[in-house]
């Protein structure tokens, strides 16, 4: 908080600029015979100081003759005796001089001397009360919007504060991708405090190599940079920083806030210190301010809220995820196949990022690619390596195994986003697939993927009931199935992928 003497200073500078003192010598000059107006701040002792803080009354008024006055030093000792004076006063100036005197109170508090020097005899007294009372205004009026100004001056990073944290909430609402997150907090944060550059480290928890858990709590920490905003290449600091150590480094192990004229680093802190986020360098180059660590704080903890979801959720992903390639790899054994799993996967992944598919579709058609399989646990092996045409009954099996699929993956909620997938990936883009008849847009856009690429396998690698096909048959094959089996568009991202990223040389030579 500012001490009383810089407001009282700031209120008198306001008072010296307000339209109203200007107008004041035009209002009352014919009353009182052109006096020489004059204004001081509260009394500095120094009589050369006290001259030219007189002669600063030309800049309201523009009168000459305030800069040759001879009685400056006769006033600053009458003046001096009035220091506990709360009522207008007169007085008399040498030269045959009439003083009059209203001294400038903001409260209880004496800011200043506001008068004049007019010919012997002085003014009325009805006309020297108008003007007292007119001062006053002017003043009280300067005083207001001093106090405003102030209190817009609390009340803005408090509001800032607030409006950050429903930004936060709706950037914690937007993404659980931990990468994508930090970044967006980033620069969240660059934004509402208008910096040139931030950063933010998060601890790296070491895992144990044995048992996949997290290292003891004595195990050395680091910090890993997860997001840079405003460094130029040649300036950008270092991807790690050692626990400790460093600027960081020692905010992250001490969990205090570092702050400077151009730079704060403030820790992330949950039940422990999770990380470190630094701003510096304000885009108006003015130092920074108890406020802006107030604004920063407030942020630090909505993010920390962030990132702590975030990770929740990447753990947890990362356990469904190893779940389900578990279950993969059974699959895979029961139902072996001649394209690598992997392979398939990248196609059908990169199939999806081509689309812009968003992060909950990519991941659901990343489940889906490694689940499609999943029913075919339930039907007999002489079936699913018939070399001969199926039985009715045994086509029926075949058909119903999405059906099946989908409800054993929709018995998990993590993975019921899953399910549509794995259930209309034998859909036809005509209408005349199973298990609906869905038609065009109405299949799942990751279930079109699928049958792409699902039959793009069957075709290239062979089944037990078909003949294997050269990659350039497998692709006209889907070429004239376009519009009526596939989807139009998917065929033309696919085979696209397939002839230009590496694909078609591999798939060449395993076919």
């Amino acid at each position: 908080m500012r001490n009383g003497s810089l407001n009282d200073k700031e209120l008198f500078q306001r008072f010296l600029r307000h339209e109203g003192l200007k107008k004041l010598r035009v209002l009352f000059d014919p009353h009182l015979g052109r006096p020489i107006w004059w204004v001081v701040y509260r009394l500095n002792l120094s009589s050369g100081s006290f001259r030219m803080n007189l002669e600063d009354s030309y800049k309201v008024w523009g009168d000459p003759r305030i800069k040759s006055i001879s009685f400056a030093f006769r006033l600053l000792k009458i003046l001096a005796k009035k220091t506990k004076e709360t009522r207008p006063f007169a007085f008399t100036l040498p030269g045959g001089l009439a003083g009059y005197c209203a001294p400038l109170l903001a409260g209880d508090r004496l800011i200043g001397f506001l008068g004049f020097a007019s010919v012997k005899g002085g003014a009325r007294p009805g006309v020297t009360s108008i003007l007292s009372d007119h001062i006053q205004l002017i003043l009280d009026d300067c005083a207001k919007s001093e106090e405003l100004m102030r209190l817009s001056a609390t009340i803005r990073p408090r509001a800032i504060a607030l409006s950050t944290v429903h930004t936060v909430h709706r950037i914690i609402n937007s993404t659980l991708n931990l990468d994508e997150l930090v970044s967006r907090l980033a620069h969240l944060t660059a934004q509402v405090l208008r910096v040139n550059r931030c950063m933010i480290y998060l601890v790296n928890k070491p895992v144990s190599p044995v048992h996949g858990h997290l290292a003891p709590r004595n195990t050395r920490l680091s910090l890993v940079r997860k997001a840079l905003v405003g460094y130029p290449k040649g300036k950008r600091p270092r991807t790690q920083a050692v626990w400790g150590k460093g600027l960081e480094g020692r905010v992250a192990k001490t969990a205090e806030i570092v702050f400077r004229k151009k730079l704060i680093c403030i820790p992330l802190i949950d039940e422990d210190v999770i990380g470190v986020l630094t701003v510096s360098t304000k885009k108006d180059k003015k130092g920074f301010t108890y406020f802006d660590q107030e604004i920063l704080t407030t942020l630090a903890e909505e993010a920390v809220i962030a990132i702590k979801n975030a990770q929740l959720y990447e753990e947890q992903r990362k356990v469904t995820l190893g779940t389900i390639q578990s279950l993969a790899v059974i699959l895979g054994t029961r139902v072996p196949t001649t394209m690598s799993p992997e392979i398939f996967l990248r196609m059908v992944l990169r199939v999806g990022q081509e689309l812009r598919l968003n992060e909950e579709e990519m991941q659901a058609l990343h489940y889906a690619t490694l689940l499609k399989d999943t029913a075919r646990i339930g039907i007999p092996d002489e079936i699913l390596k018939k070399p001969t045409k199926l039985t009715g009954e045994e086509y029926r099996l075949l058909r119903d195994h999405p059906i099946k699929g989908a409800k054993i993956v929709q018995s998990f909620e993590s993975l019921k986003p899953v399910a549509p997938i794995i259930l209309y990936s034998r859909e036809k883009y005509d209408g005349t697939g199973y298990p609906e008849g869905l038609k065009g847009d109405r299949i799942p856009v990751g279930a079109r993927i699928l049958a792409v690429i699902n039959a793009f396998e069957a075709i290239l690698f062979g089944r037990p009931y078909r003949d294997q096909s050269s990659l350039t048959e497998a692709l006209d094959e889907l070429r004239r199935n376009s519009g009526t089996q596939f989807d139009p568009k998917i065929v033309d991202v696919f085979i696209r992928i397939v002839e230009k990223e590496g694909f078609y040389k591999f798939l060449r030579k395993n076919a």
